[in-house]
């Protein structure tokens, strides 16, 4: 297993080509189409999910395809691929299959997620360490303005696309280098590598959550987006990872908590809204219960330490 310094130079490196010269024929765009049409089973025989946020991708090594609903990408390396908000989208590997290894970086709010994923014919679909990179500056704002240049291709595109990924990558390297970085380790149990696709549920739910768990979310809504039935989900989370949905999202609401109590000076009300919970009240229970101290308190230890 890579030791975290390393894993962070490694996600660096991967982060820094995402803002690499390229050719326009090499900068690719899925747009959200305008039906409910909805992909043949034969693109699901690896990892399908809709994306949550804006996702780019791109080869590191080998050839993978990302199919949508309108088109078929084939990637290689260096090229890029900007997935719109709401794409259903499944990767599947050449014809003959070969191994390929894909990084993805998400973007929503201030939040980016950084997650490999590989492909080999004897071992199957895998999907790496996830990190998300916390911080201020919107990101999804900048994904977006990239997304609108790259969709619409008029006079200076290019330009200003390359120009809006440095800017992107700037936020995104900072971050890893001053270890504003949740690490989301995978977990695979013995079970999940005899059966991939419980695996891939698990990782659709843990996408899910992680995309919308600042917004009303329980067990069922989660369960209604991979297609199971909420006892068969809560199930595979307890057997495989060892804790439920519910204790999953609460462990996302509070992370994102800590966050901003220690690099903001957003009042704690305004917080515990930002990060999903209705009432205040339940949130500073539930913080407390967690981290042995109220929120204040726990804003005042860290901002004197």
């Amino acid at each position: 297993m890579l030791s975290q310094s390393r894993s962070a130079k490694l996600f660096e490196k991967w982060v820094i080509e995402l803002a690499r010269e390229r050719p326009a024929a090499d900068l690719l765009y899925a747009a959200r189409g305008t039906g409910r049409r909805r992909m043949g089973r034969h693109v699901r025989s690896l990892h399908t999910h809709i994306s949550p946020a804006h996702e780019f991708v791109y080869a590191v090594r080998g050839q993978a395809s990302i199919v949508t609903s309108k088109q078929v990408f084939s990637l290689s390396p260096g090229e890029l691929l900007l997935i719109e908000p709401g794409v259903e989208h499944s990767e599947l590997p050449s014809d003959p299959p070969r191994p390929y290894h894909l990084f993805w970086c998400a973007l929503e709010l201030s939040y980016g997620v950084l997650c490999p994923t590989t492909y080999h014919p004897t071992t199957g679909w895998r999907a790496g360490t996830f990190m998300e990179l916390t911080g201020r500056t919107d990101v999804q704002s900048i994904a977006t303005a990239i997304g609108t240049e790259m969709a619409s291709r008029t006079w200076g595109w290019e330009e200003a696309t390359h120009g809006l990924l440095r800017y992107l990558v700037c936020i995104l390297v900072r971050r890893i280098r001053r270890g504003s970085i949740v690490r989301i380790p995978p977990s695979e149990s013995p079970t999940i590598a005899r059966d991939p696709r419980a695996w891939q549920v698990i990782h659709a739910a843990l996408q899910f959550c992680r995309a919308n768990f600042r917004r009303s979310l329980h067990l069922g809504k989660v369960a209604d987006a991979v297609g199971y039935s909420p006892g068969h989900l809560n199930y595979l989370f307890t057997s495989h990872l060892g804790h439920s949905v519910s204790d999953h999202v609460r462990e996302l609401r509070l992370s994102a908590a800590r966050d901003l109590l220690e690099n903001t000076d957003m009042p704690v009300s305004v917080i515990a809204t930002a990060v999903g919970y209705s009432r205040p009240g339940h949130f500073t229970r539930a913080f407390s219960r967690l981290q042995g101290v109220s929120p204040k308190a726990y804003r005042q230890r860290t901002q004197t330490t």
